[in-house]
């Protein structure tokens, strides 16, 4: 087979993976959206406020992060996963990159768009849960920009890992590449948990994500001889410039994912 690219034959093989893949791709996509929509919406229907309510938002962010791209990426080599779909699947008569983008931008015309459908209701839901509250009141806060910039970031490296996965493991590679990713990521947590330990004198409470700045917390202790230090809060965030660094990783970390998952894919055999 001819493995230069070609944009027709890329079209009509983009063309064969959506009626191959589309339909489990829009049945899930109805699952999560309503799921979106049950969490997300409530707040919209109460003219008082509930911190129940506001907390259902970050637990659809926290679902979103880790079931809105993986779901649909785990599939994306499906087709490799046995010996009878394997071959035919390496008898298409596409380029190996044909075959690769073909997956690769199927999987992103449903993840962008779904994350950026679960931000946009956010919005939205506050906005009108905050016309429904008394005059003068305290109204719901968005979802800090900190946190949407972690998650989105969470989000597209997820999104890469599994999408390698789904090419790299044989048989039930939505397991195995949520291990692995657990595995690694609870290390990172645990690093950077002894870190932040370690610097900040062993704080009273702290919240620190890998790679994010850290929130540490100081409380006076009954008995303590002042001034051993003072009860106060503390929010050591990274330099703008560390921050731009930290997500330029992230996008970097994504595509070299992304480029071994298409040298993988090479060199499958079935």
């Amino acid at each position: 087979m001819n493995q230069t690219f070609d944009i027709h034959r890329f079209a009509l093989m983009l063309r064969f993976d959506a009626a191959e893949k589309g339909r489990n791709y829009l049945m899930m996509a109805g699952v999560l959206v309503f799921c979106i929509l049950a969490m997300m919406l409530p707040i919209t229907q109460s003219s008082e406020p509930s911190e129940f309510l506001r907390i259902l938002h970050f637990g659809a962010l926290f679902m979103i992060a880790l079931f809105g791209g993986s779901l649909y990426t785990s599939t994306s080599f499906s087709q490799y996963s046995d010996q009878s779909n394997g071959i035919a699947a390496l008898m298409i008569p596409a380029s190996r990159l044909e075959k690769y983008l073909s997956s690769l931008l199927l999987n992103l015309a449903f993840v962008v768009p779904f994350l950026i459908f679960f931000w946009q209701l956010h919005y939205w839901t506050i906005d009108y849960a905050n016309t429904l509250l008394p005059s003068g009141g305290t109204g719901y806060g968005y979802i800090p920009k900190e946190l949407f910039e972690y998650t989105t970031c969470c989000y597209l490296i997820i999104h890469a890992s599994v999408f390698l996965g789904s090419i790299y493991f044989k048989k039930f590679a939505y397991i195995k590449t949520a291990v692995v990713v657990i595995a690694f990521g609870s290390a990172l947590a645990y690093f950077n948990y002894s870190m932040a330990i370690k610097f900040a004198s062993k704080p009273s409470k702290f919240l620190a994500y890998p790679l994010s700045g850290w929130k540490v917390w100081f409380y006076t202790e009954e008995g303590m001889e002042r001034p051993k230090y003072f009860a106060g809060f503390y929010h050591i965030r990274f330099s703008e410039t560390m921050e731009y660094a930290m997500q330029g990783f992230a996008v970097w970390l994504a595509v070299m994912l992304w480029i071994c998952a298409y040298y993988q894919m090479k060199e499958r055999e079935i």
